[in-house]
């Protein structure tokens, strides 16, 4: 699990221009933003939002949180450079929905940085799962274990390139 905890703060701190956090939690990831002229970041979990508020308040690069779905983003088409998801697509309620709003507020050339857990490759640890996933769905915020993440961005037409997995836990780039 340390290996993903790094991943995240790689995922973030090279990252320069306008960016979008989705499902930013108590903003875990904000204090790693060293390049990015501005960071917007939603969160559904008002109590979540207003801890990732305070963090971003102690940040050196301007940034903002606001209460927001991925699947509504409140932000104009083509105006973000680049969108980062870090352990969220397991529980957003519409995976389709948040991409193609991703792909809407997305500027032509920008990119989807994505650390997730996705459904196991292994049949039998994908069975388990599906099993588990109605239960810790519950308890964990939403949580879906199961979940065929990488497919769904292919289905959507994004341009996935894959950059470290670790067991069920990948790092990924994806373009439109």
């Amino acid at each position: 699990m340390n290996d993903v905890l790094r991943w995240r703060k790689r995922l973030v701190s090279e990252i320069d221009g306008v960016v979008l956090e989705i499902g930013v939690g108590s903003g875990a990831n904000l204090p790693y933003y060293r390049r990015a002229a501005a960071v917007f970041a939603i969160e559904p979990n008002q109590s979540s939002a207003q801890r990732a508020h305070s963090t971003a308040l102690r940040c050196a690069i301007p940034m903002s949180v606001k209460i927001a779905v991925a699947e509504e983003l409140p932000f104009a088409d083509a105006s973000i450079d680049h969108v980062v998801s870090s352990l969220v697509f397991c529980s957003v309620g519409d995976q389709y929905r948040a991409l193609r709003e991703i792909r809407r507020v997305l500027r032509p050339s920008g990119v989807l940085h994505m650390v997730e857990h996705i459904r196991p490759q292994e049949p039998l640890l994908a069975a388990a799962a599906s099993a588990i996933t109605p239960y810790w769905s519950r308890i964990a915020h939403n949580c879906h274990l199961d979940r065929p993440t990488l497919e769904v961005l292919r289905n959507e037409g994004w341009h996935v390139r894959v950059l470290q997995r670790l067991g069920v836990f990948v790092r990924i780039e994806a373009r439109m």
